[in-house]
């Protein structure tokens, strides 16, 4: 049995940037928001997504803010139009987002606040939003 490699590779995601906020301890309502985009660069046969992530409590006991950067590659003589429609909206985020939900973990118990860890999500809602948010560079 063969397995097949997939049609576009994640290469990395960096923080580019996180800011927290600890205001009181407590139990804590969640309230989470993302702000992806995307940067097509078929010079380099790469796509960019770039996500910033909103965390805070609904009654302000904490706010986390944090901004990734994440490399993928994919072939060069790909469609662009239709990896934008598929593999870059649904796949991208989807492989992304156990890095961010691992990182938020971590900062919130590297800062002594109780552990924050996210809740697994269906991101077809960030997707839907990447989609009018992809540029492409030549």
């Amino acid at each position: 049995m063969s397995v097949e490699t997939s049609n576009i590779q994640f290469l990395n995601t960096i923080v580019k940037e996180s800011h927290i906020v600890f205001n009181r301890p407590g139990n804590y309502k969640i309230d989470i928001n993302f702000e992806p985009k995307g940067v097509v660069i078929k010079s380099l046969n790469q796509f960019i997504l770039l996500i910033k992530v909103n965390i805070r409590d609904v009654e302000n006991g904490f706010h986390i803010e944090i901004s990734t950067e994440s490399t993928f590659t994919y072939p060069e003589n790909a469609d662009i139009e239709e990896y934008k429609k598929s593999l870059f909206v649904a796949n991208a985020p989807a492989i992304v987002f156990p890095y961010i939900r691992a990182y938020i973990s971590s900062l919130t118990a590297l800062s002594g606040l109780p552990v924050l860890t996210l809740p697994t999500l269906i991101l077809t809602e960030v997707g839907k939003n990447l989609s009018d948010n992809i540029t492409i560079q030549d």
